[in-house]
């Protein structure tokens, strides 16, 4: 880090909040690669204070407003302002703090990079077909998710809804090729019609 330079990270949170989480920890990467050190409020304040209560959301954008003040410019990222973006860069401007808007091309390589999830499925021994694991494929590639937590609840739907008692299904990150993961040779997976 060359001069320890603090960037405020504005993007939304309210909406599709676990998706604008997300999408908030890539910008911060994307910032930290910049040679900044990325500051976003939204991934703290949300800990301990609740969104929900109009008070405590107050209360939140308050100290993030505080946050802004200590820091050397304010990054703008989404293609979308909330209302509370819109403070926040409101703020930046009354206090002359640079504004840089980045484009979302210059972070595309790090949303690509984000972690995705799939479904392990393990047949046992005792199956007509013996054992065998792999990924849980529906037209030739692995089903994805986006987070652990689909990936679980599919899961588990498979196995209440589909009760095959030698089939079982884990939530599984899935490795960079989406295709194999450490222990799958190269057989073509599970495949199932959803």
């Amino acid at each position: 880090m060359k001069d320890g330079k603090l960037a405020y990270v504005c993007s939304p949170y309210a909406g599709d909040i676990e998706y604008n989480i997300r999408m908030t920890i890539e910008y911060c990467r994307y910032a930290a690669g910049c040679s900044v050190i990325p500051l976003a409020p939204h991934l703290l304040m949300p800990r301990f204070l609740c969104e929900a209560n109009p008070q405590e959301r107050e209360l939140g954008i308050q100290m993030g407003l505080r946050f802004l003040a200590v820091c050397s410019e304010l990054w703008v990222f989404g293609s979308r302002i909330s209302e509370g973006m819109g403070r926040e860069i409101a703020e930046a401007e009354r206090m002359g703090i640079p504004i840089r808007h980045v484009d979302e091309s210059d972070i595309i390589r790090g949303v690509k990079d984000m972690r995705k999830y799939g479904i392990w499925a393990k047949r046992s021994a005792a199956s007509v077909c013996g054992a065998a694991e792999a990924w849980l494929k529906s037209d030739g590639r692995p089903l994805t998710f986006d987070s652990y937590e689909e990936a679980a609840a599919k899961a588990e739907s498979l196995i209440k809804n589909i009760g095959t008692p030698n089939v079982s299904y884990y939530p599984k990150e899935l490795s960079q090729d989406l295709g194999q993961g450490p222990d799958e040779g190269p057989a073509s997976g599970m495949s199932m019609k959803l």
